[in-house]
């Protein structure tokens, strides 16, 4: 295999072991913080890298520059999305820091690969996400982009109660993947069609494509066809009283509430402030010139410019526009 530019080789599980054995205290000694090494099922054969979580009480420093200085030997230490990744004896290393405040969630999402991703097709389908963040509600924007997420749970037994598994069960680890799907399997929520690849999105059927495990799950089910078929709303927004009132201690609706006012309020200014009404106005400002432009009056208003664009009218708006642009130019 080659990663970053690096040859590594898939470790059968004794080597991986003591592979764990050697890298493991070193970076518990040299971040002074707690180290969890995933955990697969237990009869995984072969490993092609290994993830390590450490916890990030705010003292880690430069975690770059400290495993380059500990793995003196490394090629290179590369940063992706929070991943820190070297490679040590032909293998791939993956360092993943998470905070204090999710420490416990994040362990239990990311061992026993890949019951964190099949859950996550589950909670999905309530209009939730389910990651090493816990359970989180992504909120969209007025114009369909993802804009916040809403923490609903950090709790594992709540989350895995929620979405129909039993916590205590997991807890038990797995020793083949087979336990795994059909654990999954078993949550009341089920619904095979659901992890069909066609019924993915653009996004997770080009990640799932690519992961074997997932594909043995749906070769699972489709030989084994199991019956559960339960039946998901096609509108999502018909769970968040259900959502809200599993986990009352998260102030879901009112969380939403309050960023749902403040979306209105922004498609609100868009509609009286934008590129298009600039354009019109002066024809020659384009491309960077004008998102300059946009910028500067912004900064020059300051925190007064949301006040002002939602208790001013459409017109109000465009004269102080045309007045500050005209002394902007001067």
């Amino acid at each position: 295999m080659k990663q970053y530019g690096i040859e590594t080789r898939r470790y059968d599980t004794p080597e991986y072991n003591e592979i764990v054995k050697e890298v493991k205290p070193r970076i518990e000694k040299l971040f002074n913080t707690e180290v969890h090494n995933v955990r697969a099922y237990n009869t995984k054969e072969s490993h092609g890298d290994m993830d390590l979580l450490i916890l990030n009480s705010g003292n880690l420093g430069n975690i770059k520059e400290k495993i380059q200085s500990e793995f003196k030997d490394v090629h290179a230490v590369h940063c992706n999305g929070g991943v820190f990744s070297f490679e040590y004896k032909a293998f791939q290393i993956d360092i993943i820091p998470q905070p204090t405040s999710r420490w416990e969630t994040a362990k239990c999402f990311f061992d026993f690969d890949p019951t964190g991703n099949l859950m996550g097709k589950l909670a999905h389908k309530f209009g939730l996400k389910y990651g090493f963040q816990g359970l989180v509600y992504p909120f969209r924007n007025y114009d369909g982009r993802l804009s916040e997420d809403i923490t609903i749970s950090l709790d594992n037994s709540k989350i895995f109660e929620f979405l129909g598994l039993d916590y205590d069960r997991y807890l038990q680890t797995f020793d083949t993947v087979q336990e795994i799907f059909d654990y999954i399997i078993g949550s009341k929520y089920f619904n095979g069609e659901n992890y069909m690849m066609d019924n993915l999105n653009h996004i997770d059927r080009k990640r799932n494509a690519k992961r074997d495990t997932y594909q043995q799950f749906l070769t699972y089910i489709n030989e084994h066809k199991p019956i559960s078929k339960f039946e998901f709303s096609k509108n999502k927004e018909d769970y968040i009283q259900m959502i809200n009132e599993y986990f009352p201690e998260a102030n879901f609706l009112e969380k939403l509430a309050k960023i749902k006012k403040t979306d209105g309020e922004n498609q609100l200014i868009k509609t009286k402030f934008n590129g298009r009404i600039i354009m019109e106005l002066y024809p020659y400002l384009k491309g960077k010139q004008l998102g300059e432009v946009i910028g500067w009056y912004k900064n020059f208003l300051g925190e007064a410019y949301r006040r002002f664009m939602l208790n001013s009218t459409p017109e109000e708006v465009k004269s102080h526009f045309k007045l500050w642009f005209t002394k902007y130019k001067n």
